[in-house]
């Protein structure tokens, strides 16, 4: 069960490369949001229809759980888990891809170029700047605006305060991708602090865009669980396969993420937009998902009011 559009038709060709390799076929389910695929799986838990699930890192920590429902992940029968990056797995759902939280501008309403997440505070991008909301990657923007005035990841007073002193710059804390490329496609906002697929997008359309990814870059991943649907060890097969260098590499390239294989090479195009491996950031889920509640209500009442 994966998520539509893109992302399911991009997974059609991984595997039909897997199905050529091993003979498994591969029937592609369609989930709206990762909450919608958790709902299903979890109306069927007595007999799972489902065998693997894609989720993002921070729903997958809530779901798993559920020993009943989810399998660990058979370290002694998928051997690519050694080729992956430190951080990108658990011992019960494991990265297909990655992506930083960036800063996406346009090159034709911002003359200077970007440099460091400190830049956004400054009095030239007021009414410029369109946010993630708190529920959009899971509370990086509150990460990111405590880390880059020397506080913490966990920090959350440091982040309120120094998202209390960006508001004048924001024109929108967004709540869907499609509401933030919009904005910047239409030069409603001429700065966009998310995904750089979305800057991928942008340019496909014509808009001058760059993309920046400085300290901290904060990482996100999609991931992949084994449900136990009595198809674990096919699951297994299925996931391992989508690590491997090459099937990893253009999974990654099509959706214009990053690869978690350690020796696959991200595309062209997206390369010179991630972070140094120095800069790079990858929170605790578990910590984010203990805290995104509280999080959410204080981010309401003080920050969008």
């Amino acid at each position: 069960m994966m998520w539509g559009s893109t992302w399911q038709t991009s997974l059609q060709q991984s595997s039909a490369d897997f199905t050529k390799k091993t003979g498994i076929k591969v029937n592609l389910v369609t989930q709206g949001s990762s909450g919608e695929g958790l709902v299903k799986l979890q109306t069927m838990k007595a007999k799972p229809t489902i065998d693997v699930w894609f989720t993002t890192a921070s729903v997958a920590e809530r779901a798993v759980t559920d020993d009943a429902l989810f399998a660990p992940l058979p370290a002694a029968k998928m051997n690519n888990l050694g080729e992956l990056a430190k951080g990108t797995a658990t011992d019960r759902y494991v990265g297909i891809y990655g992506y930083p939280v960036s800063i996406i501008y346009r090159t034709d309403l911002v003359p200077e170029p970007i440099k460091a997440w400190s830049d956004l505070w400054q009095p030239r991008f007021a009414g410029k700047l369109a946010i993630p909301a708190m529920g959009i990657y899971q509370g990086r923007a509150l990460m990111i605006a405590s880390m880059s005035a020397g506080g913490s990841a966990t920090d959350a007073d440091k982040g309120f305060e120094m998202l209390g002193k960006l508001k004048p710059n924001v024109v929108m804390f967004y709540g869907t991708d499609t509401q933030a490329r919009q904005a910047l496609a239409q030069g409603e906002v001429s700065v966009l602090v998310g995904p750089p697929s979305q800057a991928k997008r942008m340019a496909d359309a014509g808009r001058p865009v760059a993309v920046v990814s400085p300290k901290p870059a904060i990482m996100n991943f999609d991931v992949a669980t084994i449900v136990r649907s009595g198809k674990e060890d096919l699951a297994a097969q299925y996931i391992n396969f989508l690590l491997e260098r090459e099937a990893n590499e253009t999974l990654a390239r099509n959706l214009n993420m990053s690869p978690v294989n350690k020796n696959a090479k991200p595309s062209d195009y997206l390369a010179p937009m991630l972070p140094k491996a120095e800069d790079a950031f990858i929170p605790s889920e578990e910590f984010i998902n203990k805290n995104i509640a509280a999080w959410t209500e204080r981010f309401n009442r003080d920050i969008v009011k």
